[in-house]
């Protein structure tokens, strides 16, 4: 199954998993400090706020859907 979110910035970032919690696990891994500031860098206006970290596995864990 595809499980997917919109960040806040309209881009959406996808991951294939036999269930929401793995998936969950799949894009947390994915996320990490390097991957969110190029994803920063990539999709966000200069000057928005930066999530951190915690923040940003907090929205994945509320926000990723089934696709």
């Amino acid at each position: 199954m595809a499980y997917a979110m919109t960040c806040s910035c309209g881009h959406t970032m996808s991951v294939e998993a036999a269930s929401r919690d793995e998936g969950v696990t799949k894009m947390k891994a994915m996320m990490t400090e390097a991957a969110l500031a190029q994803h920063i860098k990539d999709y966000h206006k200069p000057g928005e706020p930066t999530p951190t970290l915690a923040q940003a596995h907090a929205q994945i864990e509320q926000n990723l859907r089934e696709a």
